[in-house]
């Protein structure tokens, strides 16, 4: 998954989430100051993210998150440490 693809997706999340234009969300966009959030929409927004992208984010990790940039961040790094374990499991060499 690419960082565009990442970028697209959080942001959709994101906009869903308050009912707006996901044009209108950039990375800069802050959750509580530009969309409005509650501490609810934050809990469903990072389960969200949790279904999207097959992870688990910790509550220590999801509070802490201000802006868009740093979900998309967070999971570009989730996606990338994931592909690399599954590519260093798979025995070199074999095909199928």
């Amino acid at each position: 998954m690419t960082k565009e693809e990442i970028t697209r997706k959080v942001i959709e999340l994101a906009a869903d989430q308050v009912g707006v234009d996901p044009t209108t969300v950039t990375p800069d966009t802050h959750f509580i100051n530009d969309l409005n959030y509650d501490s609810l929409d934050q809990v469903e927004f990072a389960m969200d993210a949790e279904d999207e992208f097959e992870m688990q984010v910790p509550d220590e990790d999801a509070e802490k998150f201000q802006t868009v940039g740093q979900v998309i961040d967070y999971v570009e790094k989730s996606v990338k440490e994931r592909e690399q374990s599954a590519s260093e499991s798979s025995p070199a060499g074999t095909r199928e």
